[in-house]
């Protein structure tokens, strides 16, 4: 098989111009790492010079398992935005019906995230490193400078970067929500670290021919999760599913108008207005939901948007769903003769209460006739 480095190469622009524009990968890649590099200085810092060797050794441990942490968690949340991000968006439909081959589109998209990634990790690690060699105590400083430490730290970096960027692009690649495929990308992407931190603690001495040997065997892991991924990666799928989505979309942007009068029936003179209000964590905030009158699909509704809709009087039943199973309680109403009815929905305002509806999922949304 051979491969274009072309098409690679654009494909890694592409989304590099991409993440510059999302707040949530940009916020990512910034606050996390300061985050992860803030706790390690913050425990050296605070390190006596009488501390005793296992524990100034367990304190350094502990600081090569937050700084590996970068390159595990960082492009773990933000390759698991890759597939399905962009199906939301309505963008990866175009991308696929070009001449990019699957193996060339997952590539280019592995080293958009591994690149800033290995960049962000060494650069923090420079950070600490420079700050313990000119503010931490001598005995201290002697520790986090040991060879085998330096050496786990740049060996498995780039090694983990790339286990979590296909973890998280295979899941990806199955879901149809970024916030489930960040989660499940985030704690798979998790277990190389257990072998990492032994030898940050010292449990396992890492010479430098294990240090190899395991450098070695995750790469090849990485090599082998690129060719599964390409393997489950149905384009036809997810090509025919935008295709499908957006007809939806179209069909749904026109509201349902009601029944023309004949004969002796009632003429339309009610109305039904629904308003969708934003509480203060903003969980679910830029997908507009999916307006049920009756059992069938009358339109969307964004945030804080206001729908309008004509309806017969009579007794009508309203239900909204956001994605999967996730949606509304069914609400059945009676419409008066000339009158309005009003409905306001917002998502479940405490995380508790979000927490309950991942569970039941008719909860996620809460509908409330006014």
């Amino acid at each position: 098989m051979t491969l274009s480095a072309i098409r690679v190469r654009a494909v890694v622009r592409k989304e590099l111009r991409d993440y510059r524009r999302n707040r949530f990968i940009a916020v990512t890649m910034t606050v996390m790492p300061l985050i992860f590099v803030a706790l390690p200085i913050t425990d050296i810092f605070t390190l006596a010079a009488s501390a005793p060797a296992d524990k100034i050794d367990k304190i350094v441990g502990l600081t090569v398992l937050y700084l590996l942490l970068i390159p595990a968690v960082v492009p773990a949340a933000v390759a698991a935005y890759a597939i399905v991000g962009e199906r939301e968006q309505g963008t990866l439909e175009p991308v696929l019906t070009t001449p990019v081959r699957r193996e060339e589109f997952l590539l280019g998209k592995a080293l958009a995230a591994l690149v800033p990634t290995i960049a962000i990790s060494y650069a923090m690690y420079g950070v600490f490193l420079g700050a313990v060699a000119a503010f931490a105590r001598p005995n201290v400083a002697s520790d986090v400078f040991q060879a085998p430490r330096i050496l786990t730290q740049l060996l498995f970096t780039p090694l983990l970067a790339g286990w979590s960027i296909w973890v998280g692009i295979a899941i990806s690649a199955r879901s149809s929500d970024v916030r489930v495929a960040q989660q499940i990308g985030t704690l798979a992407s998790l277990p190389p670290l257990a072998v990492t931190s032994l030898m940050g603690f010292g449990v396992i001495k890492p010479t430098l021919a294990l240090a190899l040997a395991l450098g070695a065997g995750l790469l090849a892991i990485d090599l082998l999760a690129w060719r599964l991924v390409a393997t489950i990666f149905d384009r036809e799928r997810l090509v025919t599913g935008s295709k499908a989505s957006s007809r939806r979309l179209k069909l749904n942007a026109v509201p349902r108008a009601a029944k023309p009068a004949r004969g002796n029936e009632p003429a339309t003179s009610a109305v039904l207005r629904l308003e969708r209000t934003m509480p203060t964590n903003r969980i679910d905030s830029r997908r507009s939901w999916q307006v049920h009158l009756d059992g069938e699909p009358v339109g969307t509704i964004a945030r804080n948007d206001v729908l309008d809709l004509p309806i017969d009087p009579g007794r009508h039943t309203l239900r909204l769903t956001s994605t999967g199973r996730r949606g509304s309680p069914l609400r059945p109403f009676d419409a008066d003769d000339e009158s309005m009815t009003r409905f306001t929905c917002h998502p479940q305002p405490l995380w508790p209460l979000l927490l309950m509806a991942l569970a039941v999922p008719d909860r996620w949304i809460v509908l409330k006739q006014r």
